[in-house]
């Protein structure tokens, strides 16, 4: 899950995702009638815990159930990449434990309790601790770190995509009671932001990627520019059209041997090359999925009653991984569960990446239409807009504080054009 902007475009990027409370819909009239049987969500991220506020919100009495394979403590995702220079370790991170949001809710979570098995049929849950019947299940599983094939020791690369990653991060860097020799594999957002973050809290890092500069997906070659020098001024060194081969031990540290056959020495190794919707569960259900679990407008599956929500979920052959598209999907949602069906719509959504060095915001214009990128200097950065053959602006890129000032110009401009 990735932090991304609503659409208030005057408000700087938060460190925290959208509180629960601010994401939830008015309660609405009186439901219609759902089918019989608790609503059941599997996954206890924003998205899970975001849909069980939303309902809740909507419907005093309906019970549900969240069912979680962690200790279904609530935890800002996005904060991960940016916690280690602000002083937080992996406790500080934690927003509220599951007994708090089972008490404030009034719902059941079900924590350390993986599911096993779908049975759609039946309507029922096969999971660790035994069976749950559901009248509607939600399958908020999330996304998993894309493991790259590296000989040698495999294990040494640490993805941290949750709340026990960073603990295990933490705990390494503590242990070694030194500035860190410190390699991430991965020049794309979370890459570059875990690069700044490390680097601004005092360790030597490393930064290997495929592309030729950081940030290929989002930003415009001047864009890329002005943060890769933006970070090589906090320290960070970049090993760039290249991948990692091989990870030996040496000493307490390893010793990574690229696909060039250059070589570094490392005492972390930080794997940050993406990730993929978790859709297994889903698949051995019977559930349509491609890249994600597909979903229509009302985010319901390929099942009966069943629905999907959040960084899993496949929108139009597109995956969502970002904060509004979920805030927008569970507002909907609420509203069908409870005996409103309501398409979800989406506003425009601006990709903050977390890069003090060179703050970054993105609106990346859809891939099928081609754009010409015309970019404008500021004083420590680019403003840069995508516009089409006709001339409509279709996205765009800032990269820098000044940039950053006229944001909400930019977000008002790209949306009347779109609108138009």
């Amino acid at each position: 899950m990735i932090e991304i902007t609503d659409d208030a475009p005057a408000a700087a990027a938060p460190v925290n995702p959208t509180p629960l409370a601010d994401a939830v819909a008015a309660p609405g009239s009186a439901p219609a009638a759902t089918p019989a049987g608790p609503l059941v969500i599997i996954g206890s991220g924003h998205a899970g815990y975001g849909l069980a506020e939303a309902v809740r919100a909507r419907d005093s009495e309906r019970e549900i159930h969240v069912v979680t394979a962690d200790d279904g403590g609530l935890y800002a995702k996005p904060a991960l990449s940016n916690a280690l220079a602000l002083g937080k370790d992996a406790e500080a991170l934690l927003d509220e434990s599951a007994l708090a949001i089972e008490r404030r809710l009034n719902i059941r979570v079900h924590a350390f309790c993986p599911v096993q098995r779908l049975d759609a049929e039946a309507r029922r849950l096969h999971t660790r601790l035994g069976e749950l019947d559901y009248g509607q299940l939600v399958l908020a599983t999330g996304a998993s770190p894309i493991r790259i094939p590296v000989a040698g020791e495999a294990g040494a690369l640490l993805s941290v995509n949750d709340r026990g990653d960073y603990r295990e991060m933490r705990r390494r860097l503590d242990a070694l009671g030194r500035q860190a020799r410190v390699v991430i594999i991965g020049d794309g957002l979370i890459g570059c932001e875990f690069a700044n973050d490390l680097a601004q809290a005092g360790h030597r890092v490393e930064v290997v990627g495929l592309a030729d500069r950081p940030l290929p997906r989002l930003l415009p070659e001047a864009g890329s520019e002005v943060l890769h020098e933006a970070l090589s001024a906090l320290g960070v060194g970049w090993y760039l059209s290249r991948s990692v081969a091989s990870v030996a031990e040496e000493g307490d540290g390893y010793r990574l041997t690229l696909t060039d056959g250059s070589e570094l020495a490392a005492d972390l190794v930080i794997s940050a090359v993406g990730l993929a919707p978790n859709v297994e569960l889903a698949q051995a259900a019977g559930v349509d999925c491609g890249r994600g679990i597909r979903v229509d407008d009302h985010l319901a599956t390929s099942l009966p009653d069943v629905y999907a929500l959040g960084d899993a979920v496949e929108i139009d052959g597109q995956l969502l991984p970002y904060l509004a598209p979920i805030n927008a999907g569970l507002r909907a949602l609420a509203a069908t569960l409870t005996g409103t069906p309501t398409a979800v719509g989406y506003p425009l959504m601006p990709v903050m990446v977390k890069t003090p060095a060179a703050p970054v915001c993105v609106v990346v214009p859809p891939a099928e239409v081609q754009v010409n990128w015309r970019v404008d200097a500021t004083g420590d950065g680019i403003e840069a807009g995508a516009y089409d053959p006709s001339g409509r602006l279709l996205g765009f890129a800032l990269v820098g504080e000044a940039a950053m000032a006229r944001r909400s110009d930019w977000v008002k401009a790209c949306g009347q054009s779109q609108a138009a």
